[in-house]
This record gives structure tokens, C-alpha cells and sequence, in this order.
């Protein structure tokens, strides 16, 4: 895996490589959910590179990181190249619009962290409906998750990040199953939490997947 912060071409060796960009705030754990992707597709004997972007800050700070499954070598994802987004943070995930298209799948959980910019300027948060109206327009193909709801029902207030790639992989349009990816995530997981991330991967895989049948 290699990581990179700078921006370079895509390359025709890129084509057919499955491309995911992962949007939120730091302290989300948009890091953590990118490497678990990477040692999921690495496990099931697929190329992968990752690729990584931190904000200004550490903790609240905009972070992106890619995941490009595939044979290739380039972390860049070209604009209008992603195959799926997934925000962690509504505002994050509209950062990321100018990677969609029509062809993009994106999924983004509904609850939000108001920057430090606008609180320190006293302004509002976007209507959220307002957001992924701005989203839409560019990728239809959008599936909003209760990300707060979500981690009280699991029970552990730091897995917003597996309740997410749960809703990744309720979409099935990953190059690894569902259960492979969970299988990254347990490898990694102190025993203490194993329980309320499993419920948490549940969680996240199942309200996608109803969403989807509705």
C-alpha cells in the first residue's frame, strides 16, 4: 500500500480499478475504515492501494482518504472518477462532489459536525436536506444512513466507521463480500468491542440493504 497527498494523472493502467473515496472530519476514523477496505481486498488476493489526504486539523479537520481496487499503481481518483463515496459527514461528502458523476454510488450518514469555522463565526449548518439535494443532482444513486442512531442502538459511541463500511457493503458493489470486510475489521478489533462493532457492521449492512429493497 502506498500513501500519497499530491495529486497526479490517472493512467490507462487505472482503468477497470474499483474507486472509493472516503470523506468525513477528523476523530471519525476515516483512516482506520480505509485500512480495513485495503486488508479486506489484500486477504482476498486483490491489488490495492490506498491514498490519503488530512485536513488542517487532526481531530475535526476535513480528511479524505481513496481505495483503489485493482491493478495499478496511482492513488488519485480523477474527477468524475469514483465508483462510490462514502461520508461520514454530510458537509464532507458534498467536499467530495466534484469525484461523482452519474455513475457514482454514494452513501452518507445523516449526522453532522459543525466545522470549527462556522461555529467560531456563529453560523449555521446547511440544511442537511439541502446538501444532499446538491449531492443528488450530480449522483442520483444516494443512500443516506442514521449514522448517530446507529451507533446508540450498537452501543459504542466510536463506531460510526464500521457502521458506515457496513452500509458499504449492504450496497454489493465491492470488489470483496460483506464478509470478508467484516473479517478485516474483527482481525483489528480489541476483544472489548468485538461484540458492539459486530453489531455496529450489522447495523449499517442491514439498513442499507432494507433501504434498497424498499
Amino acid at each position: 500500500m502506498t500513501t500519497k497527498t499530491t495529486e497526479e494523472s490517472p493512467k490507462s493502467s487505472d482503468r477497470g480499478r474499483f474507486k472509493l473515496l472516503i470523506a468525513g472530519v477528523g476523530g471519525q476514523g476515516v483512516l482506520s475504515a480505509a485500512r480495513w477496505l485495503g486488508k479486506a481486498a489484500l486477504s482476498a488476493g486483490l491489488e490495492v492501494v490506498l491514498g490519503q489526504l488530512h485536513g488542517m486539523s487532526q481531530r475535526g479537520g476535513s480528511v479524505q482518504s481513496t481505495v483503489l481496487i485493482g491493478p495499478g499503481y496511482s492513488s488519485f481518483i480523477e474527477d468524475r472518477g469514483a465508483d462510490a463515496v462514502l461520508g461520514l459527514e454530510p458537509m464532507e461528502a458534498l467536499r467530495a462532489r466534484p469525484k461523482m458523476s452519474a455513475a457514482t454510488r454514494v452513501v452518507v450518514n445523516q449526522g453532522r459536525v459543525v466545522p470549527y469555522i462556522l461555529a467560531q463565526q456563529d453560523q449555521e449548518y446547511p440544511v442537511l436536506a439541502g446538501i444532499l439535494a446538491e449531492i443528488r443532482a450530480v449522483a442520483p444513486e444516494i443512500v443516506t444512513v442514521d449514522g448517530p442512531a446507529l451507533v446508540a442502538a450498537a452501543g459504542s459511541a466510536r463506531a460510526l466507521n464500521v457502521v458506515m463500511l457496513g452500509a458499504l457493503a449492504g450496497l454489493e458493489i465491492l470488489p470483496v463480500g460483506g464478509d470478508a470486510l467484516w473479517g478485516a475489521v474483527a482481525e483489528r478489533c480489541p476483544a472489548q468491542y468485538l461484540e458492539s462493532n459486530r453489531r455496529a457492521f450489522v447495523l449499517g449492512r442491514e439498513a442499507v440493504m432494507a433501504n434498497q429493497g424498499s
